[in-house]
């Protein structure tokens, strides 16, 4: 008989990362992670379900470590900001593109330089040093992104910044900061969904007044499944493709502070 595929369990999760923590630190719970997926991505797509909107769940919210659920809307980027702890990423859904960045000191305050792009795949996972500024896209505007985001210490109640409306203007971040972000990038879904529909119902009436028969009902479509926008970035993952590629997450530009808190 076949071997039945083994069901991920967040709270089996969540208790094998804080073990790992107590244990050996941040490299133990990355083992912890990397060994969750690379059992395989689908089980955890499961057990949080066919996602409708962007959305932020926090699954363990320390203070010893913060483990979050984090859901990116087709085409949805979150501003560039910081974390002031160690942080580790592992996609289980799609794609993560990751922009970092390097702050100047200038007498009018602290700007922004880009320093490498870091794709995370489905399967893969990062570890990021504590001084970490990043930006995070979403470029498939098809598929969410589904990403377990790991912080090491008191994250909730610790003091940060991002860059917000834009890469000039540094502010703390507060999750009613977070909360207008993920709203903004729901009402973009929804009007994309809307466009999407009208523009199928403008086929089908197309195709009627021909005579043809039209429309498609396949997956990404207004009749499908949710979706976003039409068009797809080269560097899309579907829930479909293949995890844990054997590569690791590609880079462009100089190499990013991924490394671990012991080796700051």
């Amino acid at each position: 008989m076949p071997r039945s595929r083994r069901k991920f369990d967040i709270d089996e999760f969540v208790r094998e990362c804080l073990q790992a923590w107590e244990a050996d630190g941040a490299g133990a719970v990355k083992d912890v992670l990397d060994r969750t997926l690379g059992r395989g991505c689908a089980p955890v797509r499961e057990c949080f379900g066919d996602p409708r909107e962007a959305h932020l769940q926090v699954l363990y919210p320390g203070p010893e470590l913060v483990i979050e659920n984090m859901v990116w809307a087709p085409g949805m980027s979150y501003p560039a900001h910081n974390h002031n702890t160690p942080v580790m990423t592992g996609v289980y859904a799609g794609l993560e593109v990751n922009d970092f960045y390097h702050q100047t000191r200038t007498r009018k305050g602290g700007r922004l330089q880009r320093t490498a792009t870091v794709d995370i795949n489905e399967g893969q996972a990062v570890l990021m040093a504590h001084d970490a500024i990043h930006r995070i896209a979403n470029p498939n505007r098809r598929t969410f992104t589904g990403a377990f985001h790991i912080y090491m210490g008191d994250y909730l109640h610790s003091s940060r910044s991002i860059w917000y409306p834009d890469e000039a203007a540094e502010t703390p971040a507060t999750f009613a900061v977070t909360k207008d972000i993920f709203a903004a990038a729901n009402r973009d879904l929804a009007a994309a969904r809307a466009a999407d529909a009208e523009q199928e119902l403008h086929k089908k009436k197309a195709a009627a007044g021909t005579g043809v028969l039209g429309g498609s009902t396949g997956p990404g479509s207004a009749s499908g499944p949710p979706s976003g926008p039409s068009a797809s970035h080269p560097h899309a993952a579907t829930h479909s493709a293949p995890h844990a590629p054997a590569r690791g997450p590609s880079r462009r530009g100089s190499r990013p502070p991924l490394h671990l808190p012991g080796d700051q």
